[in-house]
């Protein structure tokens, strides 16, 4: 179990270091939208399997679980943001809480740390 944990933490890494690299290509206009979103695309299965959060949230007002399905945030803590394809919840887990991972409603954050 040790090796597997070892070796998706790598995994996990790796493709945390490649999409960081991918926003910055992108973002000094080295790469395509076009090219941006086919590549972001290829890589959502793996994001999705590895738990590799496509962007981070900030909360704005404290939000209490209220079902099984729902994650507890506190005013202030950053979400990492796994699914954002729901119109009005975001799918995450705390940054530096205990690792549970849960919903959320999108209008109590805003973008960013």
């Amino acid at each position: 179990m040790t090796s597997t944990l070892n070796t998706n933490s790598l995994y996990k890494a790796s493709l945390e270091r490649l999409l960081v690299e991918l926003e910055f290509l992108h973002s000094n206009s080295q790469i395509t939208d076009q090219a941006h979103a086919t590549i972001q695309q290829s890589l959502a299965g793996t994001r999705e399997k590895l738990q590799v959060a496509k962007f981070v949230v900030t909360c704005n007002f404290a939000h209490s679980k209220k079902g099984e399905a729902e994650l507890s945030v506190d005013k202030g803590q950053v979400v990492e943001v796994l699914k954002d394809d729901n119109e009005h919840w975001f799918m995450g887990r705390v940054r530096g809480g205990d690792g549970a991972v849960g919903w959320t409603p999108k209008n109590q954050f805003r973008l960013g740390e």
